[in-house]
């Protein structure tokens, strides 16, 4: 104890200390400061002493979370860092602010401890292997170019035995109910950039198409020209849905992320096609990447906000989470579903708080945080660029004060931290050297100052210096394709002056044939960028959720926390505005309540409660029964045919009462999936997991709409190739009957005619 509080003493002590030439401000806002040494957060210090040595005095708060009893390592060493790993192959950084410098350095020794055995990337110190969406966000960020034979073998290490894509997490048993699996594809296409390896494009041109399509089968919504699935990397259900919602119900919900993603994967499969020479197929590809386009800019923009919503959700109206998303935006901005005007709004509308940008926002109040109530580094990596992209350069000082601040203070880069604290404890789970913060970090010099980006046969340049960080930049040792290249950077600003290739002016890229070793030397402008808004606020959250109760044609709910008034939906629209909490249902419909906060902010619906008389089939009737239900199994039952007499002609909600206990709800890789064919009609249906041996736990399906006449109609259920879920051996589901409900409005999502698919 004694040794530990001298230590303490020592270190503040050096901290006081230091030299004026590295005392400059580059960053300041209410919470912390940055300078060219160091970040100031009250009482709290972290200090580059050299381009090898960082020293904190930070004192965490203490974990709100038991779990944390065994996820703070030992083996980091809170109090000092130093550079004791062989980074001499990797790019070598020089500029005239020694912080910029060490955690540079920082990130590339954690990139190499990060490197298992077996020459994959392991996720963090608290947790191994190699994740889907984990490593490809990391590959894009940085490090395809750091370290491209990893990342292939990585990569590599994420593909099924029948030539697809994992999806290892995900709500409900993984895919379908999350379907970003395909940011692999984002990844891979940006290591081909980098490396031009033409082995590597063969690789994976069969496995992006392969999922690419079925995904198109099994997740498209062609009515919205938008993809289903969960928000990406924000996978725990409770932290950004309502409670109420099911697996089923999360597959049915568009994410404006999500949806980026599919974007992004199916333009680099456009491109790949290219590449290969197949130019119908690039045609075909591009003409569905601005289908998802026009879907995500028509269905998901909220224009009195000025920015993305971060999804629809509900039943069988679907309506939209006026929330924030921050990945969700910075991916529309960063892969051009946002055109140029529309990215400059949303990097002045998207909300940042003082110790970085939220997840989401306005946060949830009856939640714990962890994509709730936080930050995490590597989205606040993607909105700097984003941020970059748009001209924001407040936006951008904001990002790397909030790469800065953590990395400084912990002597590692973070999962996440809490929003309110910026503290890396009072999350429920966190690991050091978390992969994707690594790369984030390590993105902030190429990316941002040098402004590097690849394309298929070239490497460009548009450097973003903000003014409090001009000054004189080298990246030297830096590897691209067969060529070697030492670049320097001077000034300030986000226009080039001159681009000097060997001394020669040249315009500011380089072509992808180069070979051997170059210098660069690029003087920026010193332009002054021009102001724009940037939107910070303090956290805020939205209403609590209403839980209803029907009693008849009644409708009652209680009180909920952070509600001065309610509105009543009927089928997904408003049909009363009440500080009353009872409702008495006059019409056939789909009913739910929302709370609405004194400033108008407007909370999540509740589940939707039906005012209806549905038709229902027992599926026990049709097939090999076993017991009380219908036993759907990869070989047993694989293809279910029902016939329906329909009195009435109408729009009918169609979907099936099911059970699947092969696995929790937030873990493993059951989902069973199954063709719906209603006459020419053709949807997916998901029968997600429910809990481990929960056989005796029934929910409903997704849902679908079709119209049908009066008389006879046959609907089937099937078990096709293009339904293999992630598991390959089990895709099994308990189904007890069939149910049709007669809709009074238009539904949102209707089948798909069986040509179209």
């Amino acid at each position: 104890m004694q040794k530990h509080i001298f230590t303490f003493l020592m270190l503040s002590a050096v901290l006081s200390l230091g030299g004026q030439c590295q005392a400059q401000v580059i960053y300041k806002n209410k919470a912390y400061q940055v300078k060219g040494n160091s970040v100031i957060q009250g009482k709290f210090a972290g200090k580059a002493l050299d381009a090898k040595t960082v020293v904190s005095n930070y004192e965490p708060i203490p974990p709100r979370m038991e779990v944390w009893n065994d996820l703070n390592p030992k083996e980091i060493d809170r109090r000092k860092w130093t550079l004791s790993k062989d980074v001499s192959h990797l790019p070598h950084y020089q500029s005239d602010n020694v912080l910029d410098n060490a955690l540079y350095n920082m990130a590339l020794e954690e990139s190499v401890l990060a490197i298992e055995p077996d020459s994959t990337f392991r996720t963090g110190i608290a947790w191994g292997g190699v994740w889907t969406r984990d490593v490809s966000y990391s590959i894009i960020h940085s490090l395809a170019q750091l370290h491209p034979e990893v990342a292939m073998k990585s990569l590599r290490a994420k593909v099924t035995r029948n030539n697809r894509i994992v999806q290892d997490t995900g709500t409900g048993g993984a895919w379908p109910c999350s379907t970003d699996r395909t940011i692999w594809a984002v990844a891979a296409w940006e290591v081909y950039k980098v490396t031009g390896d033409r082995k590597w494009l063969d690789y994976i041109y069969p496995i992006i198409s392969n999922t690419i399509m079925d995904d198109l089968v099994v997740a498209y919504d062609k009515s919205n020209c938008l993809m289903r699935g969960e928000t990406s990397y924000m996978d725990w259900r409770e932290q950004e849905y309502p409670q109420w919602m099911e697996p089923a119900d999360i597959y049915s919900s568009e994410a404006t992320v999500n949806n980026a993603v599919h974007y992004m994967a199916v333009k680099a499969l456009a491109d790949i096609c290219g590449e290969k020479g197949l130019d119908d197929e690039k045609a075909w590809w591009n003409s569905h990447a601005e289908e998802l386009k026009s879907g995500i800019n028509e269905r998901l923009w909220l224009s009195d906000k000025g920015y993305y919503a971060i999804y629809l959700y509900g039943r069988r109206y679907p309506i939209l989470s006026k929330q924030c998303d921050a990945m969700g935006n910075a991916l529309c901005v960063l892969s051009g579903v946002a055109d140029e005007a529309r990215a400059r709004t949303v990097s002045s509308h998207v909300v940042s708080e003082p110790f970085g940008t939220p997840c989401i926002y306005p946060n949830l109040k009856d939640q714990y945080p962890y994509h709730n109530d936080a930050t995490w580094p590597f989205v606040q990596g993607y909105w700097m660029r984003a941020c970059a992209a748009a001209g924001n350069e407040a936006g951008v000082l904001h990002s790397i004060g909030a790469l800065y601040r953590g990395a400084a203070l912990w002597l590692s880069n973070e999962e996440n931290y809490e929003i309110s604290t910026g503290d890396y404890q009072q999350t429920k789970l966190n690991s050091p050297r978390q992969l994707w913060s690594v790369a984030a970090q390590a993105a902030i010099v190429p990316h941002i100052y040098f402004g590097i980006t690849y394309e298929a046969d070239k490497m460009t340049f548009r450097p973003f210096v903000p003014k409090p960080l001009k000054g004189n930049r080298r990246l030297s040792n830096f590897r691209y394709r067969n060529a070697t290249l030492d670049i320097s950077i001077h000034g300030y600003g986000n226009m080039i002056k001159e681009f000097l290739l060997d001394g020669t002016r040249s315009d500011a890229f380089i072509d992808g044939s180069l070979k051997g070793t170059h210098t660069i030397d690029i003087t920026l402008s010193d332009n002054s960028m021009e102001k724009m808004d940037f939107t910070m606020l303090d956290n805020a959250y939205l209403p609590v959720t209403p839980t209803v109760k029907r009693e008849d044609r009644i409708l009652t709910w209680d009180q909920t926390e952070g509600s001065a008034s309610y509105q009543v939906l009927c089928n997904g629209q408003v049909v009363s505005r009440t500080k009353e909490r009872s409702y008495v249902m006059t019409e056939n419909g789909e009913y739910a309540v929302r709370g609405v906060a004194e400033d108008g902010t407007e909370g999540y619906i509740s589940e939707p409660i039906d005012y209806y008389d549905p038709i229902v089939i027992a599926a026990k009737d049709f097939g090999d029964p076993d017991g009380n239900y219908l036993d759907l199994t990869r070989n047993k039952n694989i293809c279910v045919t029902i016939p329906v007499d329909i009195q009435e002609e109408g729009d009918y909600s169609v979907d099936w009462r099911y059970s699947n206990g092969a696995g929790p709800v937030n873990t493993a890789n059951k989902c069973a999936t199954r063709l719906m064919r209603v006459g020419r009609k053709v949807a997916a249906v998901v029968f997600p997991q429910r809990g481990s041996d929960e056989w005796e736990n029934w929910g409903y399906s997704n849902k679908h709409t079709v119209h049908l006449t009066a008389g006879r109609h046959i609907v089937t259920l099937s078990f096709t190739d293009r339904t293999e879920n992630m598991n390959l051996d089990f895709n099994c589901a308990h189904l007890d009957c069939l149910r049709l409900t007669r809709l009074t409005d238009k539904p949102s999502h209707p089948l798909s005619d069986v040509e179209n698919n």
